[in-house]
């Protein structure tokens, strides 16, 4: 059993808090060097006959140390989380810039191809159309419609494709006209024919009769 340090009443020495005051004991206790009682590691003086707690300057001291020493720790902190802070939005400008300029010469690579394949598509399809409209230019004034079909078969989307049908429908019509005049003549000479031959039969006739008196 013990006396409380701040009521002065009897608690047991194993209790953790005063019943009677509700004061934490339990790791606060300190004895007096001068008298022996107890006192609180918090009191500056002992209660019963007033002399100085050592303990206590010595945790004043600590603390005072510990808050002196805290502060530059903080301090340290805040310009560590600072510069943290600023390094981090560095790397992110960095970061940003460089996208930015990977992209564009990305893109101006992209671009330059395209215009590439664009340029090397226009200079294949002139290339073609020459050659398209130097064949052209050999069959133009051909009366040949193998020739002018074979040129369209081959080059069906050349700008003479039209030109090469409709010089092969005025091929054709003309050689309608001419097979319809040739057909034409063929019956009026089958038509004349007859009256030839009664004619010459006549003739014949004719004849006979004069011949029978010199024999």
């Amino acid at each position: 059993m013990l006396s409380c340090p701040e009521c002065g009443k009897r608690i047991s020495s194993m209790a953790w808090t005063c019943p009677h005051c509700g004061t934490d004991i339990k790791g606060h206790l300190v004895e007096c060097s001068n008298c022996g009682s107890y006192m609180l590691d918090s009191q500056d003086v002992c209660k019963q006959c007033g002399a100085k707690n050592n303990s206590y300057q010595e945790n004043s001291g600590s603390e005072e140390k510990d808050t002196e020493n805290s502060v530059p720790d903080n301090e340290n902190k805040g310009s560590v989380g600072h510069g943290g802070v600023w390094i981090a939005v560095i790397i992110v400008l960095i970061l940003c810039v460089g996208g930015y300029y990977g992209y564009t010469l990305y893109r101006e690579e992209v671009k330059a191809k395209e215009d590439a394949e664009r340029q090397a598509a226009m200079e294949l399809e002139l290339s073609v159309q020459k050659e398209q409209a130097r064949q052209w230019k050999a069959i133009a004034d051909c009366d040949s419609i193998e020739l002018l079909e074979q040129y369209i078969k081959e080059n069906p989307d050349s700008r003479f494709a039209g030109f090469a049908l409709d010089r092969i429908d005025s091929l054709r019509l003309r050689k309608a006209e001419i097979r319809s005049q040739e057909l034409e003549r063929k019956a009026l000479l089958k038509a004349q024919e007859p009256e030839k031959q009664p004619q010459d039969q006549t003739e014949q006739t004719k004849e006979q009769p004069q011949e029978q008196p010199q024999q």
